[in-house]
């Protein structure tokens, strides 16, 4: 005879735990299935896994089965009561119940999906969600492809050359235009963000012919207000070549 695969309360015990199956007289025979499901039917989503794995690490631990013969029955048991309550009668007293327990049971198989690592589920359906993963992915693949070719427009092939030693210098005047204002008194440019700068730089200019990590510029645009931090390149005296200044009388 078969042993439960569920950890079942001791008759009469009053410190049972909260997932332990049966009633206060025990387990009745051949009816552990019947006492599993009943719990599922009152106990949250969120801990509808706990629930599980309570009962199979009781399993695994007194050598009842294996961890997939238990997932193979515990999805069979689901299976054939959702299909149980599918079947009753719309119209019966015990209507709203049905529809409880079903959501409940349907809840516990969703999370049943999820673990399947041995394709235990019928094929057909395996197969379907293996069909739905790969269309997913194909749609994610036409997506990437359509940003990485809306990229590729702003691909240059030869970069700004910056008369090597002379980085600093341009990014003094980068930061010279990021404080121009117009004659209204609106900055010129305007973006909270420091990183589009550095980027910019990194991207379309190189020093002297080699590329600029992004690093390098980064750390021209990390000093605050006033005040350079520790983290922060400054552009010496000596690198700042040129002064930006408004024409006057320009409206």
């Amino acid at each position: 005879m078969r042993k439960a695969y569920f950890k079942s309360r001791k008759a009469f015990s009053l410190s049972q735990h909260p997932y332990d199956i049966g009633t206060a007289l025990g387990l009745w025979k051949s009816y552990d299935d019947n006492h599993f499901l009943l719990k599922i039917y009152n106990i949250d989503e969120v801990n509808l896994a706990d629930y599980y794995n309570y009962h199979m690490s009781y399993s695994l631990e007194n050598n009842i089965t294996t961890e997939e013969n238990f997932y193979r029955y515990v999805w069979q048991i689901v299976k054939n009561r959702i299909k149980h309550f599918e079947q009753q009668n719309p119209f019966s007293t015990s209507h709203s119940m049905h529809v409880n327990n079903l959501h409940k049971l349907q809840q516990f198989q969703k999370y049943l999906h999820s673990i399947d690592k041995w394709n235990a589920r019928p094929q057909n359906i395996v197969i379907a969600e293996k069909d739905e993963l790969i269309i997913q992915q194909k749609r994610e693949i036409n997506k990437l492809k359509e940003k990485l070719n809306q990229l590729s427009h702003y691909e240059v092939a030869q970069k700004i050359r910056i008369e090597e030693d002379h980085l600093a210098t341009v990014v003094d005047l980068i930061k010279q235009m990021r404080e121009l204002k117009l004659p209204s008194g609106r900055l010129l440019l305007r973006c909270d963000n420091k990183s589009p700068y550095s980027k910019m730089i990194s991207k379309y200019f190189s020093n002297g012919g080699k590329d600029i990590p992004t690093e390098t510029t980064r750390n021209y645009f990390v000093e605050k207000k006033g005040d350079v931090s520790t983290k922060g390149t400054a552009v010496r005296t000596v690198q700042q070549l040129f002064k930006i200044i408004r024409i006057e009388n320009k409206k």
